[in-house]
């Protein structure tokens, strides 16, 4: 029998097939591997990114917070040793007391003025009749009156209940009435209490209205005894101590109920230390972050708050995961049952391509993920920061121009205008970053109404005419009154004209600036323009006039025009701005659909 020799051919088509496959399907192997370690790196910077967020988000709104309580610590300051009050001037009193709630009304109910016996002397917020139910009630048993009273000190409650059987924080300082008593001496006498109430619905809302929205969280605060002062979305556990009865009773149907439990004990004991951290919680296979911090006043802690964040982004990513892996685990099994069908060879390259061109595509999606994330968190931030100029610089303003109408000094008058200006001044500023970072958002909101045009561009006038910087002997305003009805939000209106004139104003040291109207009937259109005899604009800064921060002036920001322009266009209108045709001066001007 002769031996049958191999095909040469055969045996090196075979053994290239097997070296191929074995290639392959040890580059699919390591291939996974390096899937399974980049996959969970990818959850680890997820998971990361969610904590670094929640830290950030508890933090800056514990300070908020903070501040916005001594803001009303300080309020109650100012009332406790106005003359008014001292002199039982009722009257004034009253317009002052009303006048402090107001600035503070985002946080506080209302305030109360009590006598030397606890008696209700007035109620803010309150109309007359339910004012005189109220008058004289006693008072003087509650700690806000009685604390103040033996301590001579400022007081901050924890959650009491009102005698309208609704739960509240206080905050009250008492009334000092110093006299001399004797050479180096000095007697304090206690004529009365003023006091803040926060009604927990109240503090709530503006817990609520401080929370990222893009990071899907939920925010609560504890008392030091551990009493649940509000919990967004479990408002039925207010009131309650952390671990009560009831809600011991929810967390024990939880699955498992063991890892929620073991780290709210860590929290709650961490918290109640005055420490800030963050704990990870399984909730039904659904991870989440609890992230707490403490509110202190005057350098100890007052309430402890805590935001719970879901990790949307590390589940999604998880699930996508474990998807890939086991589309990758299938690849690899047909890989092995086929590795010596060529046809199969071109179809597992084929593959790899697209895996290489998925991986790519899902590195550059994440990148791009993180960019968004980081622009969001630069918006909140800048968001942050203007609120957090704005909170002091209300009971700067208010305060100074108090003093300032009190001081008859003329010096001193000078002084604090300076500060009053620039109080404004900061104001103003802080304004325009949140008018930025709305319209950055797409988030402005257009309030319109019907009014007459000549009236906001008199009333314009008027301001520019009584401000400082405006001088009537070198410059004139020219304007020739005509009605015109507008549809529009009616206060941006107002400040695209301001900031139109006050720019002509800026730019033209003397000369005229004349603001004209000019209606298209048949088009249902008018056109605003302001013109002045000034220095003109900049060659340099025309192309990029109403871009941010298009300025060479060192006054201003240089977003008003900015500002003007993207407020023009929501109204569906046009805006621009040339030199004039003779050398001398510029014209600002902008169109608006007519009623």
């Amino acid at each position: 029998m002769l031996n049958k020799e191999p095909n040469p051919r055969s045996t090196i088509v075979i053994l290239t097939a097997i070296a191929i496959a074995g290639i392959a399907l040890m580059l699919s192997l390591l291939s996974y591997q390096f899937f399974i370690i980049a996959s969970n790196k990818i959850v680890d910077i997820a998971s990361h990114e969610v904590r670094s967020n929640v830290r950030i988000e508890v933090h800056d709104i514990s300070q908020i917070l903070a501040n916005k309580l001594q803001t009303v610590g300080s309020l109650l300051q100012t009332l406790a040793e106005s003359p008014a009050i001292h002199n039982n001037e009722y009257k004034r009193a009253d317009i002052i007391i009303n006048t402090r709630q107001q600035s503070s009304s985002d946080l506080t109910d209302f305030y109360m003025w009590l006598d030397k016996n606890g008696k209700i002397n007035w109620i803010s917020n309150m109309n007359e009749s339910t004012y005189q139910k109220y008058k004289g009630t006693d008072l003087s048993h509650r700690p806000y009156f009685t604390i103040p009273r033996d301590t001579h000190r400022a007081y901050y409650s924890g959650l009491m209940e009102s005698n309208d059987k609704v739960a509240r924080l206080y905050i009250s300082y008492p009334i000092i009435n110093t006299t001399e008593t004797g050479i180096g001496t000095a007697k304090g006498v206690l004529t009365g209490v003023v006091v803040a109430s926060i009604g927990l619905n109240t503090l709530g809302n503006f817990l609520k209205s401080q929370l990222f929205p893009q990071f899907n969280s939920t925010i609560g605060l504890l008392d030091r005894n551990g009493t649940i002062l509000y919990a967004n979305g479990g408002q039925q556990y207010v009131g309650e101590t952390v671990f009560g009865d009831k809600l011991r009773s929810t967390l024990s149907s939880l699955h498992p109920p063991e890892s929620i439990t073991t780290p709210l004990n860590n929290v709650s004991s961490r918290s109640f230390e005055g420490k800030n951290g963050s704990e990870g919680i399984l909730i039904n296979g659904q991870m989440k972050t609890i992230s707490y911090h403490p509110v202190a006043l005057n350098g100890k802690d007052f309430l402890t708050l805590y935001i719970i964040a879901k990790h949307n982004l590390t589940t999604d990513v998880t699930a996508l995961i474990n998807q890939q892996r086991y589309f990758t685990t299938l690849i690899i099994t047909i890989i092995g049952a086929v590795s010596f069908i060529v046809a199969f060879l071109v179809f597992l390259w084929n593959k790899r391509l697209e895996a290489l061109v998925n991986t790519r595509t899902a590195e550059l999606a994440s990148a791009n993920e993180q960019l968004k994330i980081h622009d969001k968190m630069q918006h909140e931030f800048i968001n942050v920061a203007a609120h957090e100029l704005r909170t002091p610089i209300q009971p700067i303003l208010s305060i100074t121009e108090i003093l300032h109408s009190r001081i008859k000094d003329s010096q001193q008058q000078e002084l604090l205008g300076i500060i009053i200006r620039n109080a404004k001044r900061l104001n103003r500023l802080s304004d325009e970053i949140l008018d930025v970072t709305r319209l950055e958002a797409q988030t402005l909101e257009l309030k319109k109404e019907q009014f007459n045009l000549n009236d906001v561009i008199l009333h314009a006038m008027n301001d520019m005419m009584s401000s400082r910087g405006f001088s009537s002997k070198n410059l004139k305003l020219l304007y020739a009154p005509r009605d015109t009805l507008l549809e529009a939000d009616k206060s941006r209106i107002a400040e695209v004209i301001s900031n139109l004139l006050s720019n002509a104003i800026k730019f033209t040291p003397e000369g005229t600036i004349t603001i004209s109207i000019e209606k298209d009937e048949t088009k249902n259109w008018v056109d605003v323009s302001v013109r002045d005899t000034g220095q003109g604009i900049d060659v340099n800064i025309l192309p990029r006039l109403f871009t941010k921060f298009a300025s060479k002036s060192y006054q201003g920001t240089g977003l008003g025009l900015f500002i003007s322009k993207s407020i023009v266009e929501a109204h569906l209108g046009e805006i621009w701005g040339k030199n004039n045709a003779d050398g001398i001066g510029a014209t600002f001007s902008f169109s608006l659909p007519t009623i």
